[in-house]
């Protein structure tokens, strides 16, 4: 129905521009700034142009913004002004309908938009005001809103005048906005209406699975120092939970476990089972090197179910999840790294100069009940390599002409454990010592998986399920995997 909404200052400087369709462009806002804001001769709340029409109108209130729907198909005109109406009211509850304002929270109209439109359809489904900033997560302060209603009981002069002279505490509208929504509540047990997730979701067997899944990213220098290491990670949980369940974990990470008491974290792990291993077992046997210490989280980024309050006080990731699979939160750690691999590369000439002599040594870091797999070392040779000698202690290596390097693979690779491999390269009759000097070197690549080791040290350190209305235990599973980013080795 809509194809685009466009939010102008009365000067015509575009604020807010929403496209609901992919084949309408940004450039649509400057068709109408040319046509009609610029053109004194304009009058009509309606234009067309070919096959797309613009239905326009001037806030209420405020500093007279330009609110603006576009459409290329035939419409209901009647129905696309009240939205318009609708939308232009909530702007004046939220105080955004000065010019000020409306840059400074802008992203609120893009949520008020998706609210209304439930989606990106662009079809109006929500319009009356309090169903709409009920589900906001970003209510208007009860000043500002007392303030309108005042403003709306009074004469019609005084009507008249607050068009132009809108009281104080509509005036500093966004700066009273709080925050207190679905997905924002420290509270969620008060909530029982949440867009994510249906009601009368019933489940045979209540589960939940949680995968904290990391890739390490490395840069290892010639003489073995790192150059750069960080960890991207993510928690993506699974959930086949009944009711209305409200989950929350928390994690080690620094701000976490300085202000965890001691008898608190036991008492969250007591009778805690992560599949077939005990919770306490699993923290502090089989990732015994990620729960050495705490972890700095950097770059969080979670999913709109997320209570972000509690998170920031508390240090809780306290949620009301929806049914099925979902990326829960994104993460960033660069300090205190557990580095899985240590490859030691020592490259050297032969003695007429023209091919080279590999050394490698690759030696796991992991604890030994740990293993990795799908473990390849991506090694280079020059482009003139015809074919390569090889020797390994343990796994397969071969040498793969199109990719001009030397593939070393290993099905299974135990932890604390050390393997070498001793390579030549035949070179063809045409290459040079020069083409030799000339090669650029490019770095050794590692890939690897790794099931239970945290890369970053990040421990979930407990996690609890409550349901208000259906009393029933859920199996709770956790899954750690490490995998390889860019991982490169510098000779």
């Amino acid at each position: 129905m809509i194809n685009a909404l466009l939010i102008f200052t009365a000067r015509g400087e575009l604020v807010v521009s929403k496209l609901f369709k992919g084949s309408m462009k940004r450039s649509i806002a400057d068709i109408f700034r040319i046509q009609v804001i610029n053109n004194l001769d304009v009058r009509s709340p309606i234009l067309t142009l070919g096959s797309t029409t613009f239905h326009h109108i001037k806030s209420t209130r405020g500093d007279n913004l330009w609110i603006v729907a576009v459409s290329r198909n035939n419409v209901d005109s009647a129905a696309i002004w009240e939205f318009l109406y609708k939308l232009d009211s909530l702007l004046d509850s939220y105080g955004l309908n000065h010019e000020e304002y409306l840059k400074e929270e802008f992203m609120i109209v893009h949520e008020l938009l998706d609210v209304m439109m439930c989606g990106s359809g662009g079809i109006p489904m929500l319009t009356e005001n309090s169903l709409v900033i009920s589900r906001m997560s970003v209510k208007p302060s009860k000043s500002i809103l007392e303030a309108q209603n005042s403003g709306n009981g009074s004469s019609n002069t005084n009507s008249n005048n607050n068009n132009n002279n809108v009281p104080d505490l509509l005036m500093s509208g966004p700066k009273l906005l709080r925050r207190n929504s679905a997905s924002l509540s420290q509270d969620l047990s008060i909530l029982t209406d949440f867009k994510w997730r249906p009601k009368g979701i019933v489940h045979k067997k209540n589960e939940v699975i949680l995968h904290v899944n990391e890739r390490i990213n490395i840069l290892v220098s010639k003489d073995g120092s790192v150059l750069k290491a960080y960890v991207d990670g993510s928690i993506d949980l699974e959930t086949h939970l009944s009711g209305t369940p409200i989950c929350q974990f928390g994690l080690n990470d620094s701000l976490s476990v300085s202000g965890v008491d001691s008898d608190m974290y036991g008492s969250h792990n007591h009778n805690h089972h992560f599949g077939d291993v005990n919770f306490d077992k699993t923290d502090k046997k089989q990732l015994s090197m990620a729960s050495v210490g705490s972890v700095i989280l950097e770059d969080c980024k979670f999913h709109q179910c997320v209570s972000l309050d509690k998170f920031d006080k508390d240090r809780i990731i306290k949620f009301v999840p929806p049914d099925g699979s979902m990326e829960l939160m994104k993460y960033h750690v660069r300090d205190n790294l557990n580095l899985p691999f240590k490859v030691s590369p020592i490259v050297t000439n032969t003695r007429n100069g023209t091919a080279l002599e590999y050394r490698i040594t690759m030696k796991s870091l992991f604890p030994g009940r740990l293993s990795a797999k799908n473990v390849a070392l991506h090694i280079p040779v020059p482009p003139n390599t015809m074919d390569c000698k090889i020797n390994v202690t343990n796994g397969s290596c071969k040498f793969i002409p199109e990719e001009s390097a030397m593939i070393w693979r290993f099905n299974k690779f135990n932890g604390l454990t050390e393997n070498t491999l001793s390579a030549v390269t035949i070179p063809t009759k045409d290459n040079t010592q020069l083409s030799l000097q000339q090669w650029s070197k490019p770095p050794m690549s590692l890939d690897f998986e790794i099931l239970m080791f945290s890369n970053s040290g990040l421990v979930v350190r407990y996690f609890t399920i409550t349901e208000r209305d259906q009393k029933y235990k859920a199996v709770k599973w956790i899954k750690y995997i490490s995998r390889s980013g860019s991982y490169e080795i510098r000779y």
